[in-house]
């Protein structure tokens, strides 16, 4: 009874089982490495950031009456000062965002430039074999 040699379990199992482990290695390693390949990012939409127009980020620039009584009204000058600073900034976002669709342009070029890991392979192989 210990050294029955009889199959245990069902032996449509001994069979399927393998083949099932294996086609779902299969399928995650392709999905890895598809995953892996291709990068896809939205083109065209906003960073994720909340558009809160005056707000963003916590900073309040509006008229005299967001403030309280106790600041003082900017003078002439300050307002001035804070025009260009405000222009700066806008020109230096426009020149970011412009420099991120570039750099964005150039990784989905190099992206669709590279060859599958097969073609390489055999690239590799066959400049092997002809040595």
């Amino acid at each position: 009874m210990l050294a029955d040699t009889g199959m245990v379990g069902d032996p449509y199992l001994w069979v399927i089982g393998p083949i099932v482990i294996f086609i779902a290695l299969a399928g995650w390693l392709a999905l890895t490495l598809h995953a892996s390949r291709k990068r896809e990012r939205p083109v065209g939409k906003d960073p994720g950031l909340p558009h809160r127009g005056a707000v963003t980020g916590g900073i309040i620039q509006g008229s005299p009456s967001q403030r309280t009584r106790r600041d003082a009204a900017p003078t002439p000058a300050e307002r001035e000062a804070a025009r260009r600073l405000a222009r700066e900034r806008e020109a230096a976002e426009r020149e970011a965002a412009e420099r991120r669709a570039a750099e964005r342009r150039a990784a989905q070029a190099r992206s669709e430039r590279r060859e599958p890991w097969w073609r390489l392979r055999r690239r590799a192989h066959r400049a092997h074999r002809a040595r």
